[in-house]
């Protein structure tokens, strides 16, 4: 029986339990690629990572697979690629190591920095932002779609933004709003299509610890009824927070405290004179938490 190794880890966060789970496989060329789908929606995880080992020197290359579809980019299986591929192939350094990823949004920089000769914090950076159409004057839907009240939407811009997936950001008042969310499932799968099928992403300024931003992301449509970390929203959410000036950068969001699941990601930003966005990153920390065998 063909066999293939795979590893489990917890991403954004430094203990294990927390965070956002995650599957790589380490040689994905021992793995009929039809089966990539298969395998992701068996395990159902929010991500699960097919890895290519670098072929006459080139960079890894990776394919990320939800348990409902294949995502251009994402942001917490970069993260734990990296610190799989730091740890588990014993490329051990001083200081910071870069490492390249290929993906479907082409090359992603990926800077490893060490502690005490182990990777600690891992630093992501993404597609520069691409904004797109606002939609305040759909609050009143979105509220509904949410199970909220009008009155609990915070007077921030609803829109579009997208650092290689497309992510509707939409803020209400306090962290006691965003923890009564009930998501009518079918109501956002009706309406995705006026929002760009964009990942829904609801954050909150108001009454956050131990954080400046806290958010929680659903997407029931590949598979995903709600996020524990979302770096890929995470990207955009810090291009939006910048661009508003609603908060300065670096900062700390929350995510996946309403699960159970608690996250941590760093945001940052940075511009060039001309007001344009240099560069978006998101940072955080990994764990192992296991590892087996999947029988193909």
């Amino acid at each position: 029986m063909n066999q293939a190794p795979y590893f489990l880890l917890d991403v954004f966060t430094e203990k294990k339990y927390g965070g956002n789970q995650l599957a790589v496989f380490p040689d994905a060329t021992r793995i009929d690629e039809n089966l990539f789908q298969k395998i992701a929606k068996e395990l159902n995880l929010s991500e699960t990572v097919f890895l290519y080992p670098p072929v006459d020197g080139g960079n890894y290359r990776m394919r990320i697979f939800t348990p409902g579809k294949e995502l251009p980019t994402a942001g917490h299986p970069t993260i734990g690629t990296a610190f799989y591929l730091t740890r588990e192939l014993a490329h051990h350094a001083v200081g910071t190591q870069k490492i390249t990823l290929d993906q479907q949004v082409g090359p992603v920089d990926v800077f490893i920095h060490y502690k005490d000769n182990i990777p600690d914090l891992i630093t992501m950076h993404q597609p520069l932002p691409v904004f797109g159409d606002r939609h305040d004057d759909r609050r009143e839907e979105i509220a509904s779609i949410l199970g909220l009240n009008l009155t609990d939407m915070a007077n921030a811009p609803i829109q579009e933004v997208s650092c290689g997936n497309n992510t509707l950001l939409v803020p209400v008042k306090s962290t006691d709003d965003l923890s009564r969310i009930r998501l009518k499932t079918d109501q956002w799968i009706d309406a995705k299509q006026r929002y760009g099928d964009a990942l829904l992403y609801v954050y909150t300024l108001g009454g956050v610890e131990n954080g400046d931003v806290q958010g929680r992301m659903f997407a029931p449509e590949i598979g995903i009824m709600e996020d524990p970390a979302t770096g890929s929203a995470n990207g955009p959410l810090a291009a939006y927070l910048t661009a508003y000036q609603l908060i300065k950068m670096p900062a700390t969001s929350l995510q996946g405290y309403e699960m159970g699941r608690p996250s941590q990601i760093f945001l940052d930003t940075e511009k060039n004179e001309d007001g344009s966005f240099k560069k978006v990153t998101i940072s955080g920390k990994c764990v192992y938490t296991g590892e087996g065998i999947h029988f193909l």
